[in-house]
């Protein structure tokens, strides 16, 4: 073989391995670093007849071990979407109803334990954008009471109240799904944020790019306190 010939195939071979590699990238950052992320929270379903007699649910209530909240984001590696969603149990909080008013809603999540499936992306996530260590929760306090539909035992109610995240905080309305389950309540919710309003920093880096918003998602189970 010629000198000529084998650098021509060398070349050859090179440009394959970046053609690969500019297709095939983003497949297997999807495949393998972002993976099935878990869908968005919802109510789960439940054997609850939403037909029937309503159950009051006049009282205190503490928000319980099973609830879930965190955030999902979309990104783009070249060219090809993804969604990256982050998740933690560390979550507590409290409510109150009173002759079917909804008050006193308060929630904080430990922002420092918000993992996703991939390690570099939650030291990214605790340092450089939320610096948890400066502001280790989030929170919604609840500023408006809310009547809620006197005849339903799984409804959706708008709430009104103030949300920090990283250090500013801003009056939002989130609407909460509630529906009772046996002795607990289920509440779920998603809220939409643009990183911008909250002072969070520009979340991309080379190679990745990420939407300047996300969403607050949450899977609360209240339980008489």
């Amino acid at each position: 073989m010629t000198k000529t010939r084998a650098l021509v195939i060398s070349g050859a071979g090179a440009l394959i391995i970046v053609i690969a590699v500019v297709v095939a990238g983003p497949w297997v950052y999807d495949r393998f670093v972002v993976g099935d992320q878990p869908e968005e929270l919802s109510l789960p379903v439940t054997d609850t007849d939403a037909s029937g007699a309503r159950v009051s649910l006049d009282g205190d209530w503490s928000v319980a071990g099973e609830s879930i909240a965190g955030y999902r984001v979309d990104e783009v590696l070249w060219g090809r979407d993804v969604t990256v969603v982050g998740r933690t149990g560390e979550v507590a909080g409290s409510a109150s109803v009173s002759g079917g008013v909804l008050s006193d809603v308060a929630v904080t999540v430990d922002m420092a334990s918000v993992t996703t499936d991939d390690e570099r992306r939650d030291n990214q996530y605790r340092n450089r954008i939320m610096d948890t260590a400066t502001y280790p929760d989030s929170a919604f306090v609840q500023t408006v009471p809310v009547e809620m539909p006197a005849a339903e035992n799984s409804f959706t109610v708008p709430v009104t109240g103030e949300l920090t995240v990283r250090g500013v905080t801003r009056t939002v309305t989130v609407d909460l799904d509630v529906q009772r389950n046996g002795e607990a309540v289920n509440v779920a919710g998603a809220l939409p944020v643009v990183f911008s309003d909250f002072s969070i920093p520009e979340p991309s880096i080379a190679g990745i790019s990420v939407d300047d918003n996300g969403v607050i998602e949450f899977l609360l189970e209240l339980q008489p306190a």
